[in-house]
């Protein structure tokens, strides 16, 4: 995990950099809906049910060229997951609230539109789990690949899709559920 911060340090270093010199930072904030999976080691994933979740944070981009930019964000995000099956985990529901930070390489491919990829960074800040006896051990930090479009309005307003899917179990142990889902987001830059 040091080494994934250091990597995005060493990212954003080199961007804000190269940014001062060009005079084109932008920030601004966002906000969006999450709707995830976790891909169920022993149980059956017809036995989940994602829920919708939420997102919200701040939105920093270095453009480098007119068809290249690192954009950075720092977001709060609210997930949850329900079983409904009729195997032992029947019931019991998982929600999680973290920190992300995706770091992410954009390539404009027209005017506006914009092709996003990148890794991102994640650390749990609360969890819940009811209806199940026993703890869960969840993993406090993750690392995820993220990959989606946006589309930039002229008047500094953007809307986002994007999929992500985590390379780290959510749990520590052979029964990690790891997490995967889509993000919409609306946002404006200033």
């Amino acid at each position: 995990m040091k080494k994934v911060i250091l990597a995005v340090v060493a990212v954003l270093s080199f961007a804000f950099a190269n940014a001062q010199e060009s005079k084109s930072i932008q920030f601004g904030v966002k906000a969006g809906a999450n709707y995830g999976w976790l891909a169920t080691g022993e149980g059956s994933v017809y036995d989940l049910r994602p829920e919708v979740g939420y997102h919200a944070g701040l939105v920093s981009e270095f453009k480098m060229c007119e068809k290249f930019a690192f954009q950075v964000e720092a977001l709060y995000s609210h997930s949850s997951y329900k079983f409904d099956g009729n195997g032992n985990n029947s019931g019991f529901k998982i929600e999680l609230n973290q920190v992300q930070v995706p770091v992410l390489a954009k390539f404009y491919l027209v005017k506006g539109l914009s092709l996003e990829l990148g890794p991102q960074a994640s650390m749990i800040v609360d969890s819940k789990v009811s209806n199940l006896e026993g703890d869960l051990n969840f993993r406090k930090y993750n690392v995820a690949g993220v990959s989606g479009l946006a589309y930039d309005f002229n008047s500094g307003a953007f809307i986002q899709a994007r999929y992500t899917y985590s390379f780290l179990d959510l749990e520590n142990g052979t029964n990690g559920h790891n997490q995967f889902g889509i993000q919409a987001s609306v946002g404006y830059k200033f």
